[in-house]
């Protein structure tokens, strides 16, 4: 990629890629209850795109009670636990489903995802600073209740580097669907100019999914690895000229 011409706009994915990944939450979650590493994801992706997880990151239904009670059934779906224990582990006598408590996994999830990532974030800055690049994001999310303390946008927060931010739970899309990539190319031309192509933009993300999407859209993408981002601010240099990385040790993901 960096024998490419320089794109013009930048842009990023949340969770995993400017801030700590809610990925090691439910990694955390699992280990700390004896649920098989993997499972809790497993199930939230066999469930794209009806399941609880998918219809709040669109904003079809509120984050209340309701919501966590879809969401264990969700997870807790006795077809899923065996068909997981088939796949991965061969055995068609698995364990009783675990209980998990998904008002405290999601709110986990949400807190440690409110951490800046120790080198993107000082990426980010550098970035700004520079004036070289416009800046944007993409993000898949959740709309938190009314007054909840994580509404409040503080003057570190990470959404204060973006002049166009596309939300899946606003705007009733979300990755890896066509759909809100699409929108957010239209965000972007709006804002900095109708000539933008695809390909003037760099997407960073943290699931593969989500960048093949935008790949067969014409955009370039980094993809930053959970306890790795060094190495995608490493592309990222290469990608924009630019010093970005601070000499600062990365801590390692708890797989």
């Amino acid at each position: 990629m960096a024998s490419q011409a320089r794109p013009r706009v930048l842009m990023f994915d949340i969770g995993g890629v400017c801030v700590v990944s809610p990925f090691q939450a439910i990694l955390d979650y699992e280990v700390q209850r004896g649920i098989p590493k993997g499972y809790i994801n497993y199930s939230i992706r066999a469930l794209t795109p009806n399941g609880a997880w998918h219809k709040l990151e669109r904003g079809e239904i509120p984050n209340d009670a309701n919501y966590f009670r879809m969401f264990k059934a969700d997870l807790e779906r006795p077809d899923l636990w065996a068909r997981f224990h088939r796949e991965k582990f061969n055995n068609d006598n698995p364990p009783p489903v675990p209980d998990i408590d998904t008002e405290t996994l999601y709110w986990t999830m949400m807190s440690m995802s409110r951490t800046p990532d120790p080198y993107m974030y000082p990426a980010l800055k550098k970035l700004k600073a520079s004036g070289q690049y416009k800046l944007a994001a993409l993000s898949n999310t959740t709309i938190f209740p009314e007054g909840h303390e994580f509404n409040k946008i503080g003057p570190d927060d990470v959404r204060n580097f973006f002049e166009v931010f596309v939300s899946s739970a606003h705007v009733g899309m979300r990755k890896p669907n066509r759909d809100i990539y699409e929108h957010a190319l239209e965000e972007v031309r709006r804002k900095w100019g109708r000539d933008i192509r695809p390909q003037d933009i760099v997407f960073l993300d943290d699931i593969g999914e989500n960048l093949k999407t935008a790949k067969s859209l014409g955009i370039r993408t980094i993809r930053v690895l959970l306890g790795r981002s060094d190495e995608a601010v490493r592309e990222l240099e290469e990608v924009t000229g630019l010093s970005l990385l601070e000499d600062q040790q990365q801590p390692k993901a708890r797989l």
